[in-house]
């Protein structure tokens, strides 16, 4: 993966949790007060401003409606995933691809485990240094773990570290999986696959139709010619149909798979809020079970 088009899809995820902690408290799908200082200053400075925050949405779904709403959808959907395991006992949290992700600071009950955050070097070093700013020094639970994933192993990267491979993990993939090839992506599972039973994978993924270019879904043609020309095609893609039997070889029973009639009943109509969500993109959960 090219280290300037991860460092700009980290950004634009990281943009939106910024734009939802201007949600009204009793709205707002989660609380993310670090991310303001992992996003430039510039950037933090334009989202101040009501009009810049709704202009940079209607952006968004300029593209295809609900870019914006999956987005603090699956924020909110992995955070709580992420508290149930370690409410369950999990001691290990694995954060593939975690580009500005914050939930290693952020949620309750996370400061007693084990942290390993993987991407690619120029990504974390980027990171590393706001988080000491925030900080002071960086969290001594928190690994940092350098990777391409389209020319590394994990195994490799995770030989030589910490990681108890005896204990379960839970391991959170979010928006990585359509940037890869689908060799890395089945590197990747072989991976979480042999890790202790018990352990949990919640990941998203792009619906392969839409990376086909087959979906009736509005703004199909837009997306995928924006994401190319941008130097960051999406090329992995996933069935809800066929996930099941995609995940299975890789001893992961899937427990959870949800989009955006979900995230509606669950998260936006409860409150009162009116916001598209886009159907493109998925979450899935699932367990390691070994024979």
């Amino acid at each position: 993966m090219a280290n300037q088009r991860v460092s700009n899809t980290a950004l634009g995820a990281a943009i939106c949790r910024f734009i939802e902690q201007y949600q009204p408290k009793n709205t707002r799908l989660f609380d993310d007060p670090l991310v303001k200082d992992l996003i430039t200053a510039p950037i933090r400075t334009l989202m101040q401003i009501k009009g810049m925050r709704h202009m940079t949405i209607q952006q968004m779904d300029a593209i295809t409606p609900g870019i914006y709403g999956v987005q603090i959808a699956r924020t909110r959907f992995i955070d709580e995933a992420v508290r149930d395991a370690i409410s369950q006992g999990i001691e290990q949290v694995v954060i593939l691809g975690a580009g500005l992700d914050t939930r290693s600071y952020r949620l309750a009950g996370i400061e007693h485990t084990r942290v390993f955050e993987v991407d690619l070097p120029s990504v974390q070093e980027a990171k590393m240094k706001k988080l000491r700013k925030h900080f002071g020094q960086l969290p001594q639970r928190v690994t940092f773990l350098p990777i391409d994933f389209d020319t590394q192993s994990l195994e490799a990267v995770f030989s030589k570290t910490s990681y108890d491979f005896a204990s379960p993990a839970i391991f959170v993939w979010e928006g990585v999986t359509q940037y890869l090839s689908e060799e890395a992506v089945r590197r990747a599972l072989a991976f979480v696959g042999v890790s202790a039973p018990g352990s949990m994978l919640v990941f998203t993924y792009v619906l392969q139709s839409f990376i086909e270019r087959r979906s009736a879904i509005p703004g199909t043609e837009k997306m995928m010619d924006m994401m190319a020309k941008r130097g960051a095609p999406w090329l992995f893609g996933l069935e809800p149909s066929s996930l099941t039997s995609y995940l299975s070889p890789f001893h992961l029973h899937l427990i959870a798979d949800v989009g955006h009639v979900e995230h509606q009943a669950h998260y936006f109509k409860p409150v009162g809020r009116k916001l598209a969500v886009s159907e493109i993109e998925r979450i899935a959960q699932a367990t390691v079970v070994h024979p």
